[in-house]
Formats: C-alpha cells, structure tokens, sequence
C-alpha cells in the first residue's frame, strides 16, 4: 500500500510538473509573457474579453462598456472576425484594443508544431490587419497553453494571458462571475473573460453580458478603475509596418 501512494504522489507530481509551463498563466518556461500588469496608483485592472467577435454578445456589452465609459481588450478568433467584419471594426473604433486569439481555436491546437501555429497567428493578424487597418502586437493563445512551438511562432507579439479570470468560458451564471472576480481583485490585474464561444463550449455567452455592469459597478466602488491592456502593462497592442 505505501508503494501505490508514493507510486501516487509520484504520477501527480510528474503530471503537474509537466502541465505547469503549458497551462500556468504566469509561466515564462518558454518565454517572455504577461499575466498582470502594473500595481501602482491609481488603481486599475484591465477587462479582457476572449473568443469573439460573435453578434448578440459582442455588440451587446460594447454597447454597455461605452455608457459606462470603460475600454477594454479583445482577443479575436480570426475565423469568427472574418465572418463578422462590421463588429470587429465597431471593436476598434469604440477604442478597444483588437488582439489576436488563433485563427481556429482548437482545443488540442497546443500539441501541434510550428508552422501550424505560424499559419494560425499570421491568417488572424491578416483578418485583423484588413478589416481595422493595422496589425495587433499582442496574442493569446487557446486556452493560455504555451509551448516552445507556440512560443517560437508568436516570438513577433507579445504573449498576454491574464491573473485572475471569470471561468465564463464554460456554462456558468452572472452571480457566479462576480463572485470569482469582485472579492478577489486587485490593482493591476489582468481579467479574463469571454464575449465569444470557443468550438469547444457550448456556454451562454449573456451571462457575461448580464455580469459586466454590475463587475464594473464593483470595481469603481472599491476605487478600481478599468483600464486598455497598454495602459496597464505600458506594451504596444499594434506594430507598425
């Protein structure tokens, strides 16, 4: 018996050792990344917004983060921008930052090589380039998995992945949200959220929606001010060509 529980501990260990550099947000175990931004005052964090642009939702809190004043980030799928051309744009001209997500967000995409990641960040930042007119700097890749392939093939962006998320990229409900984020955020925190669906969710993207005015009406009552990712991190979302 002994045998089988460090047999046990043995397995566990290997297992998170090797999950640690792919799946950790803050791991830099294949290179520069950044999951949180600056601390100091005034005090603000940045709303991130991944897997769309999809109509319904996108459009919906774009409208409730312009009455509410608040920019925020989105990190686009490059296949769901192409289809949806007109809300990408309206992203860019509300003056939210435009990232880059991946192309197709596979689920198992992380086990793949080089050039298919290449393909994947190059076709997203074509889709991004011609419909807002410049190229996005900043990537998050599926899932924040990261590996020496997808570092290698991002190396010409700035990986992004965040500290603190809303898991509302799986079925969850609005009071859910807040609760994950409200009690615990601080100063300098990168949040991870979801306007879009992902091929491998099958959530309801409007109780994201339902959550973002009350999320923000929180963080402003706690003297915590939403933010664009450049100006928390002070990283560039656009390169120049």
């Amino acid at each position: 018996m002994p045998q089988l529980v460090e047999l046990a501990l043995t397995a566990g260990a290997a297992t998170a050792g090797i999950c640690y550099p792919v799946f950790w947000p803050a791991s830099k175990f294949w290179g520069p990344i950044i999951s949180r931004g600056r601390s100091a005052a005034p005090p603000r964090v940045a709303l991130t917004f991944d897997d769309g642009p999809l109509p319904g939702a996108t459009d919906r809190i774009l409208d409730v983060l312009a009455e509410l004043n608040v920019k925020a980030s989105f990190f686009v799928i490059g296949k769901t921008a192409r289809e949806n051309p007109r809300l990408l744009l309206r992203i860019h001209q509300q003056g939210h930052i435009v990232g880059n997500h991946s192309f197709d967000h596979i689920g198992l995409g992380f086990l793949c090589g080089q050039n298919f990641w290449h393909d994947q960040i190059d076709r997203t930042d074509q889709v991004i380039e011609q419909v807002i007119g410049t190229w996005p700097k900043l990537f998050r890749p599926p899932l924040g998995a990261k590996t020496w392939m997808i570092a290698r093939a991002a190396r010409t962006h700035t990986v992004v992945t965040w500290n603190r998320r809303a898991r509302d990229g799986i079925a969850t409900c609005s009071q859910r949200i807040l609760d994950r984020v409200l009690p615990r955020a601080r100063a300098g925190d990168i949040i991870a959220l979801h306007d879009g669906v992902s091929p491998q969710s099958r959530r309801d993207p409007l109780v994201t929606v339902a959550a973002i005015r009350p999320l923000v009406a929180g963080l402003r009552d706690r003297g915590i001010e939403p933010v664009r990712l450049d100006e928390l991190t002070g990283v560039k979302p656009y390169r120049i060509e």
